[in-house]
């Protein structure tokens, strides 16, 4: 089995900044955040077993609130007084449930290098099979000086100098092993295996696993993760005869009325039109699938309920809606004393910024079925973007 060992109880303080106030690892950008978006991807590789992060003790809100779907998450550990600390304690957390079985391999890797590609994980798994222990690095590409005393440049060989990076692939018992026995303080893990003398393995990196340091490369993730994305467009569309009754529900807010509108659940058209709309940006079919009309279940039931599956499909794919654009068709109720209230409540429901959605109304001028004693129908277009390898 291989387990991922993830390093996220430093305080990233060089990164703050008044745009990235937040601790690097859980500061959104994008929908998302570095640490968020590091274990998304990893949930997605096959060969990974489990996931174990150890975490700051203050982050610990902040870390449960991004990681609830991670189906291959461990439970948290939380971190020492520096990284080598943090690295054993995570070990020994990894260690305690699976150390008995045998050929357990572990890969541990630094939280401030979330565009960690799938292809350099993959390597670092594979040479474990050869290997004591694997590391990738870079060569130096820049000309390499050293400052000595008095500002005195001094030439460097960039030939010799390489950068090493994380993941780090390990035996887990032996590299537990190492850390028992070392007495020195370290900056990272394959350190203790070149100190030991292990058959370790350098495999080529890549400049995208770059390390987040400074609020400056906050906005380089920023600028990566915005160019992973596409953009996907959805329609809905719905409508309900009136029936008898005195109340009407639009975009889950209840009006009175001289009608009621006829359907299955509540008959709200405007969150029907929108959950179809997120079925059909997402390919994900509609409403009628998700929610068939002659199912009991349903009946009467608040079509927040339908929303709140359309949401949740959404968040699943770390996507996020750019904006949605709304169409009542109607010659009863008049929509423009309605509408402050149905958008903000719009807003509320989706968490959406109220500037982000757009609510028409238009008149039928009395004619066809969509009159002021037929019914009511409703037009959804929503725009979302979706990272790349969600599509």
């Amino acid at each position: 089995m291989v387990h991922f060992l993830i390093l996220a109880a430093g305080k990233g303080t060089r990164a703050l900044s008044k745009k990235y106030p937040c601790p690097k690892q859980y500061q959104e950008i994008n929908n998302t955040s570095p640490l968020k978006y590091l274990l998304s991807s990893l949930n997605r590789i096959s060969e990974i077993s489990s996931i174990t992060v150890v975490v700051k003790t203050g982050d610990v809100f902040n870390f449960k609130k991004i990681s609830q779907k991670i189906k291959k998450l461990r439970p948290h550990v939380i971190g020492g007084k520096d990284r080598q600390q943090s690295s054993i304690r995570g070990l020994k957390s990894i260690d305690k449930e699976f150390g008995k079985k045998t050929n357990q391999k572990v890969i541990i890797h630094d939280a401030a290098r979330p565009l960690v590609s799938k292809k350099l994980i993959k390597a670092c798994i594979k040479g474990l099979k050869k290997y004591d222990a694997i590391c990738p690095v870079l060569r130096i590409d820049d000309t390499i000086k050293k400052l000595g005393k008095k500002n005195q440049i001094i030439n460097e060989d960039r030939d010799s100098i390489i950068s090493i990076q994380t993941p780090q692939g390990f035996d887990l018992e032996g590299i537990i092993s190492l850390h028992k026995d070392c007495n020195k303080i370290y900056t990272d893990d394959i350190s203790l295996a070149l100190e030991a003398g292990l058959n370790v393995k350098f495999i080529e990196g890549s400049k995208e696993n770059f390390k987040i340091t400074s609020s400056g490369d906050l906005g380089m993730f920023s600028q990566i993760t915005s160019g992973r994305k596409i953009s996907l467009v959805g329609t809905g569309f719905d409508i309900h005869k009136f029936t008898k009754g005195n109340a009407i529900i639009l975009g889950g807010i209840e009006f009175k009325s001289k009608y009621s509108l006829l359907a299955n659940s509540d008959g709200d058209v405007l969150l029907h039109a929108i959950t179809d709309a997120i079925f059909g940006a997402i390919g994900a079919g509609d409403l009628g699938r998700h929610f068939p009309p002659n199912n009991k279940i349903f009946k009467n039931k608040n079509s927040t309920f339908f929303l709140e599956k359309g949401l949740s499909l959404i968040n699943k794919k770390n996507a996020c809606i750019i904006n949605l654009d709304l169409n009542l068709i109607c010659d009863y109720p008049k929509i423009t004393p309605l509408k402050k209230n149905i958008v903000k409540n719009l807003s509320k429901l989706m968490n959406l910024d109220i500037h982000r959605i757009n609510l028409k109304a238009t008149s039928t001028e009395d004619e066809g079925f969509i009159n002021s004693k037929n019914g009511i129908a409703a037009q959804a277009i929503i725009s979302i973007e979706v990272p790349k390898d969600e599509r």
